[in-house]
């Protein structure tokens, strides 16, 4: 499956995330992504797409564990950069093999390949499925897209902006020294 533009919005009224996924040939996946999974998904899948860019950047070289942070936050930089988040989510798709309706996600799998990409298997509690390979940059912006909307839902999983960089207050004391 050939992916062509992803989407991950709130749904105030059924307060879960919906992600949507419509590949190059004119298929629609639709996925509900409730506040307990996120709660559970985020931080590994945080970690998963640390590792598959930290693989990638690091191939034939070693990075210093001081270092990972830094190149880990660059590799995020360069693909949000190549992402287009501007142009709006066709879902005018042809075709929707799960349904009409959002499949409702129970478990999440996620598996790196040595290839640097890794599988992400989307699974309800009827074990239907659907398996998206992304390479690193795609799975990156997913998550900023995911970030975003997380910060919208307003569950606490994610600090919204303005709590993620700390704002510079009244300058403290000077160290007090005891003898």
């Amino acid at each position: 499956m050939s992916i062509h533009q992803l989407s991950v919005v709130y749904q105030t009224d059924q307060d879960r995330l919906l992600l949507r996924v419509r590949t190059r040939d004119d298929r629609l996946f639709e996925l509900w992504l409730t506040r307990r999974l996120m709660a559970r998904l985020w931080l590994p899948m945080q970690n998963t797409a640390n590792a598959a860019s930290l693989g990638m950047a690091s191939r034939g070289a070693t990075i210093l564990p001081e270092a990972r942070d830094m190149v880990t936050q660059s590799m995020r930089d360069q693909a949000k950069q190549a992402g287009d988040f501007a142009s709006p989510f066709d879902d005018s798709a042809a075709e929707r093999p799960l349904g009409e309706q959002p499949l409702l996600v129970a478990a999440v799998d996620l598996r790196q390949g040595a290839s640097g990409q890794v599988t992400v298997v989307w699974r309800d509690a009827q074990q239907r499925d659907l398996s998206l390979t992304l390479t690193p940059d795609l799975l990156h912006n997913l998550l900023s897209l995911v970030e975003q909307a997380l910060v919208q839902a307003e569950w606490g999983v994610v600090a919204p902006p303005a709590a993620q960089a700390p704002v510079p207050s009244e300058p403290s004391p000077a160290p007090r020294l005891l003898n």
